[in-house]
């Protein structure tokens, strides 16, 4: 093998090694970079606000313990027809703050959907890793601006091993300049730059509990407006203007522009899942789109949300559950399609807990050893304090070992001899009175007696009856000593048990 084919083989692999590791990198600045303190320990607040013709809405919610909560709603009405004036967004939104007592909450702004749009474009597959780059270089080809002139977000709906479908959502930067330059001379700057396009797409995942592909539809005065959401992710989105003369061309043009989001359904063969919100002269559509609809209202939002606000308010609220609803999806137009870094790899909060498990991880691991180092030394201690008393116990123990050994010896001499009290009570016990001795000598085992008795044979039965000793014998003739009147007699006799005890074998039965 080549060393051209060797690498043609291997550079699939390294690729994939290669997207691997920046996915894992991403992925763990992901980690790090999240604020586990906003919104799960400390409360956030936020505010969204949403541009209409002819009046402002300011909806307020909160988020914590990771449960978001609508706090209330407002809407502030100008003139009829008309978009609101920069001023006029930035008095609505200063009294809605003092209202909701939100000085410090986040901000959101939600744009009209005139003010938007939206394109699905087709990339090739090996640009994933640097998508938000090539969308800046090609906006201008998807869109009428430039990136330099524009305000955009985008998202990734579908991919494969060939092209990546990207739905692209953007407006011009000047149209919506004013607006932010009047808020931040209140010291309000938004965070997020939406759309009701896809902030309506958002409320109906959540309110509809929606699984899957669903189309959102929004029609009032001005118009009609549908997004096709897959898993909370914006797909494709419709919009038009009604005149609003005759009832019926209105319904024809909406179903001529839902068509295409319709064929989605067609496509994957599944049935459409639609979810409605029509206000003012088209309320009451669901029976005349077509297709089955489910109506999102007040009921809806006072069930999942706990809160009783009225209908038509899918800008501010969708825009705000944006923000605050665990895991929904957006789009941000002020990002540019690059994610909020939030100041570095990881914000201050996430680094100081690091440092803290950090510090706990040395100190279980250090404290244990020290306190056993601690707890020696003061054994140490008491130990070098009673050293003196130590010694004299080492001394006592020497003392009672001497002792019992003496002792031990005592016993053992005591028990391998025999006793010659024992001896001299055993004979004075069991002799007669008319006998009496001469001499008496012991000699190990053998115990010799010389005497005189009034019959010296009588005292050969006694002797061997008795228990001490055994075989029991004169040593020499017996003499008959006639001056005493008397036999005069030396005997021998052997200690009964002994030699037994002398040698540890087992002892003799006694003698009956």
């Amino acid at each position: 093998m080549t060393p051209d084919e060797l690498i043609a083989r291997l550079r699939p692999h390294a690729d994939a090694l290669r997207k691997g590791a920046k996915s894992s990198i991403a992925g763990l600045g992901k980690v790090l970079g999240f604020n586990v303190l906003e919104g799960v320990i400390i409360p956030k607040k936020c505010l969204c606000a949403a541009i209409g013709k002819g009046h402002v809405s300011v909806a307020c919610g909160t988020r914590f313990l990771s449960r978001p909560r609508v706090v209330g709603f407002r809407r502030f009405s100008f003139e009829e027809g008309r978009y609101p004036r920069p001023e006029e967004l930035a008095s609505a939104v200063l009294s809605a703050r003092d209202a909701f007592r939100a000085r410090d909450a986040a901000m959101i702004l939600s744009v009209p959907r005139p003010w938007v749009l939206t394109r699905v474009a087709e990339l090739p597959s090996v640009v994933k890793d640097n998508v938000a780059s090539v969308i800046a270089y090609e906006l201008d080809r998807f869109t009428p601006f430039g990136s330099a002139e524009a305000m955009y977000d985008f998202a990734i709906t579908s991919e494969d091993a060939e092209k990546l479908t990207i739905a692209i959502v953007a407006m011009r930067s000047e149209t919506a300049r004013p607006y932010l330059d009047a808020l931040a001379a209140i010291g309000v700057s938004p965070q997020r730059v939406t759309t009701d396009t896809t902030a309506f797409g958002t409320l109906c995942s959540i309110l509809g509990d929606a699984r899957g592909m669903v189309l959102c539809v929004a029609v009032d005065e001005e118009g009609y407006d549908g997004c096709l959401m897959k898993d909370g992710t914006f797909l494709s989105g419709s919009s038009g203007r009604l005149a609003g003369t005759d009832r019926e061309k209105d319904l024809t043009e909406i179903r001529a522009g839902l068509s295409p989001l319709l064929g989605r359904f067609d496509a994957e063969g599944i049935p459409p899942s639609v979810f409605l919100e029509a206000t003012g002269r088209y309320a009451f559509l669901e029976e005349e789109l077509g297709v089955p609809a489910k109506t999102i209202g007040r009921e809806d939002i006072r069930k999942v949300l706990k809160t009783d606000i009225g209908d038509g308010v899918a800008g501010p609220l969708g825009g705000l559950m944006e923000m605050i609803w665990p895991g929904a999806k957006g789009f941000n137009l002020v990002s540019k399609g690059r994610e909020a870094s939030g100041g570095g790899l990881a914000t201050p909060v996430t680094w100081a807990l690091f440092a803290l498990i950090a510090v706990a991880a040395v100190l279980y691991l250090v404290v244990p050893l020290q306190m056993e180092k601690a707890r020696l030394d003061r054994i140490e201690y008491q130990l070098t304090l009673r050293r003196g008393e130590i010694r004299a116990i080492e001394a006592l123990r020497q003392e009672i070992a001497s002792i019992e050994a003496d002792m031990k010896r005592i016993r053992e001499f005591k028990e391998s001899s025999p006793m010659a009290l024992d001896v001299m009570k055993e004979l004075t016990t069991i002799l007669p009175k008319s006998v009496w001795l001469t001499r008496l000598r012991i000699t190990g085992e053998t115990v010799e007696t010389e005497g005189y008795a009034a019959s010296a044979t009588e005292m050969l039965p006694k002797l061997e009856q008795s228990s001490l000793f055994k075989k029991v014998e004169f040593s020499s003739p017996t003499i008959r000593d006639t001056r005493q009147n008397a036999d005069r007699f030396v005997i021998k006799m052997q200690m009964e048990g002994f030699e037994e005890k002398k040698t540890g074998g087992p002892k003799d039965e006694r003698k009956k």
